[in-house]
């Protein structure tokens, strides 16, 4: 049987041969460089990646920290560390996504904002680089009644974090994949 990480795994190694979907015009870091488009650090677009098998729904986001609380930088004002902790709150929201067909249960949320905060209470006295390119990333397993009838999942990002312009998903089932981005007018990932 393969395991849910498997199938995040062999979705990314896949990715090359689905469609990716194309972004609008977004503010890219790197315009002397350009990186390819699954690493590219675009303001306004994130990434979700889906892998259903069986029971277990493993999601896993990624996005430029801009989009999440606003800046890329460490938090180190009042104001910037409670955008860390109020977006750290919404990340962990049992109803950041929705479901049709299956009822699924939250079993875990692991959120890395590593990149703007000190983990463990520790305090860094030099600044991080102002230009960096800081990522945020959440990672959720879910437990669904009935796995295999499981049609849709709603990604309720965009309406928590507006600065996410577009959501790029790609998805895998233990029968099929596929990927859409999705935007403020449309939430929906149909996986069946």
């Amino acid at each position: 049987m393969i395991k849910p990480y498997s199938l995040i795994a062999a979705l990314l190694l896949s990715s090359t041969l689905i469609a990716a979907p194309q972004s609008h015009a977004s503010h890219s870091h790197s315009d002397k460089h350009p990186a390819p488009a699954q690493q590219a650090h675009l303001h306004g677009i994130a990434q979700l990646t889906l892998a259903l098998e069986g029971n277990v729904l493993e999601i896993s986001l990624e996005s430029p920290a801009i989009n999440i609380v606003g800046f890329e930088h460490r938090a180190t004002s009042e104001k910037h560390i409670k955008a860390v902790e109020k977006a750290t709150a919404s990340l962990q929201a049992a109803k950041l996504f929705l479901f049709s067909g299956s009822a699924c249960r939250l079993k875990q949320a692991r959120v890395d904002m590593s990149s703007v905060i000190e983990q463990g209470g520790q305090h860094s006295h030099g600044h991080k680089d102002r230009d960096s390119h800081s990522e945020i990333n959440a990672n959720y397993s879910y437990e669904c009644i009935k796995g295999e009838e499981l049609e849709t999942v709603s990604a309720n990002l965009i309406s928590l974090f507006p600065a996410i312009e577009t959501l790029e998903v790609m998805w895998l089932t233990e029968s099929q994949q596929g990927a859409i981005t999705l935007t403020a007018q449309s939430n929906l990932i149909r996986i069946r």
